[in-house]
């Protein structure tokens, strides 16, 4: 046989051969023993051995295993004691909710069972009976300002039932002083839409030194020889009211409707008639020294036999926002 190329079996054999030695070779040194040398398939790449500590893709979360639920436990261990306080702020503030709205509709019930049983007793025999439901009305206002407009009406009901027939006198009458006293002391702030009415009572020796009867309607009224000292009648309407010898020293009555009023011997010191509408009043023996007008007061027809009316030197009064009706727009006519 002549030299040349060796054939396959041949050249197999002796890479077994080879491969043998190798692996006997590392096997003595302690290597891994190789893959046996030969051809590979095409596009065969050998597989990079997996790595460990963690699955793929959650390179930044916490590991899975032990360490991994450890984390997540401590995790919740930390947010635990936030999410309870604030379970605990909700479930305070439903409670406390809920309490203050039972409160509320608990004292409305009281105060309609103390409202019933004054008006109740605004009818009984004694006299002392009926002042203290008087007095309970005051209460019901200040505790509920929402009666309040009620309680007005049920007050000046109350007067013009109990002094329409013939001039009393409220000293002898303390039931009704008592009811002209809530109603000047009340807070007008709380009138709404209502306004005092006393139109057509008889009254004298009235004390309401100081009282709010603004946007009063005493229209016809009978108060003479009474204590009206500083008390604010600013836009009341006071048509043929009788004030004769009434004390009127320092009262407001701006803007209020004076038409035909009888203020004979009346003390009107220092009072402030600004825009007021004395047209027609009986001023004979009236004390007018240092009254406030302007050039908004009316004089016309004004009896005053003195003829000594005071003249505009006054600020006019600035208009007011809490009576409805102007003493210009009120009608002459029937006070009624």
């Amino acid at each position: 046989m002549t030299r040349g190329t060796p054939r396959a079996g041949a050249r197999g054999g002796q890479l077994r051969r080879i491969a043998e030695r190798r692996a006997r070779a590392g096997r003595a040194a302690g290597q891994r023993p190789r893959a046996p040398l030969g051809a590979r398939r095409p596009g065969y790449r050998p597989r990079a051995p997996e790595r460990t500590g963690g699955t793929a893709g959650a390179g930044t979360g916490p590991a899975a295993g032990p360490e991994g639920w450890g984390q997540r436990a401590g995790l919740l261990a930390t947010l635990l004691p936030g999410l309870t306080a604030v379970a605990t702020l909700v479930f305070t503030w439903v409670s406390v909710t809920q309490v203050s709205e039972e409160l509320t509709i608990s004292e409305q019930g009281q105060i309609a069972d103390r409202y019933d049983k004054a008006i109740e007793r605004l009818d009984d025999d004694s006299v002392n009976i009926r002042r203290g439901a008087i007095f309970s009305l005051q209460g019901i206002m200040e505790d509920s300002p929402r009666k309040q407009p009620a309680v007005i009406d049920d007050l000046s009901q109350y007067i013009r039932t109990h002094a329409a027939k013939k001039v009393t006198s409220a000293q002898k009458a303390p039931d009704i002083q008592a009811a002209l006293s809530v109603l000047g002391q009340r807070d007008a702030a709380h009138d709404g839409d209502r306004a005092i009415d006393l139109r057509g009572v008889q009254l004298a020796d009235v004390d309401l030194k100081g009282a709010d009867l603004s946007g009063a309607l005493l229209a016809d009224a009978v108060f003479s020889r009474g204590d009206l000292g500083g008390t604010k009648l600013s836009g009341a309407d006071l048509r043929g009211a009788a004030l004769r010898r009434t004390n009127l020293r320092g009262a407001d009555l701006s803007r209020a409707n004076l038409y035909k009023t009888d203020l004979r011997e009346a003390d009107l010191t220092e009072a402030d008639l600004r825009g007021a509408d004395v047209t027609g009043a009986e001023l004979a023996g009236a004390g007018l020294a240092d009254v406030r007008v302007d050039g908004a007061t009316e004089w016309t027809g004004a009896h005053r036999p003195e003829e000594d009316l005071p003249t505009a030197t006054a600020t006019p009064v600035p208009p007011d926002r809490t009576t409805s009706t102007p003493a210009s727009e009120w009608s002459r006519g029937d006070a009624t």
